[in-house]
């Protein structure tokens, strides 16, 4: 029997991560003195509103090697194995401090996987393992799968403002105020642990454009979500400008979280996919 943990770095909704048994350790979003763990504290929509209206740059942090023990003992009350699967550890800290956890409980089973991705890149492998382990596959079973399907998934997302890369110091003020000036909007591309820019595209429509053309490029899949942050309108305009895609049925639209959206700003629309094999 095993139990599925991650972090709320995978994005996925509350509802369905408890329609699964999924365990979520909630990441950390600070907005000046003021802390909040992602998806108790504070929701979706509080963070972006919060986000858009205040001067106060966010910052985020990992939860607590602590967080992560207490979740893994939990988890495997009654006998329980647990997968722990987390977000790239090429991205953050964060998977580094659950092994440290692991480690601190060597009489709990734990057995992690490092996604190598973000956002519901992470999430639709961590659905599958639940799924899995729901129909009682082993262990080895779904490590096979997860090894599989971390091959072929990927996330793109283009970026409605380069503002929040600015203010998080991740870009330089001189090449923000040129982006801004020209109208380049940046497709990122998040594969195997690793974060790329795929195109700098001038204009909206013109970058939903191309994320709907590499959309093609990647067709056909065994998942698909189209992911947001605060842009739900136009997430679910280009939901069904994609639909011919996935046998003609709007995918499911997911609101990233704070972590991704304290990077990305607003107005980022894109999609998380496992390509078949």
């Amino acid at each position: 029997m095993i139990r599925i943990v991650t972090d709320s770095t995978a994005d996925i909704p509350r509802e369905l991560a408890q329609a699964h048994g999924i365990a979520v350790v909630p990441a950390i979003v600070n907005f000046g003195m003021e802390t909040f763990r992602e998806g108790v504290d504070i929701t979706r929509g509080q963070f972006y509103s919060r986000l858009m209206s205040t001067p106060d740059i966010p910052t985020t942090s990992q939860p607590s090697a602590g967080e992560f023990a207490e979740a893994y003992a939990y988890a495997s009350r009654d006998g329980y194995e647990v997968l722990a699967i987390h977000l790239g550890s090429a991205f953050s800290g964060l998977f580094n401090t659950a092994r440290l956890a692991a480690e601190m409980s060597p009489h709990i089973p734990v057995t992690l996987f490092d996604t190598g991705l973000l956002s519901m890149g992470s999430g639709l492998l961590v659905l599958e393992a639940a799924e899995a382990a729901e129909q009682g596959a082993s262990l080895e079973q779904i490590l096979e799968t997860l090894s599989s399907m971390r091959r072929r998934t990927h996330v793109i997302a283009t970026l409605d403002t380069v503002e929040y890369l600015r203010r998080g110091g991740r870009l330089t003020s001189l090449n923000a105020a040129l982006a801004r000036i020209l109208s380049i909007r940046p497709v990122i591309h998040v594969y195997d642990g690793e974060l790329q820019q795929l195109a700098r595209t001038r204009h909206r429509e013109a970058s939903l454009r191309r994320v709907a053309d590499i959309a093609a490029a990647f067709a056909p899949f065994d998942r698909f979500v189209v992911l947001h942050t605060a842009a739900l309108e136009e997430a679910s305009s280009f939901a069904e400008r994609i639909s011919y895609l996935n046998s003609g049925v709007k995918p499911a639209i997911i609101e990233a979280g704070s972590v991704i959206g304290t990077h990305t700003g607003p107005g980022a629309v894109g999609f998380a996919c496992v390509t078949k094999q």
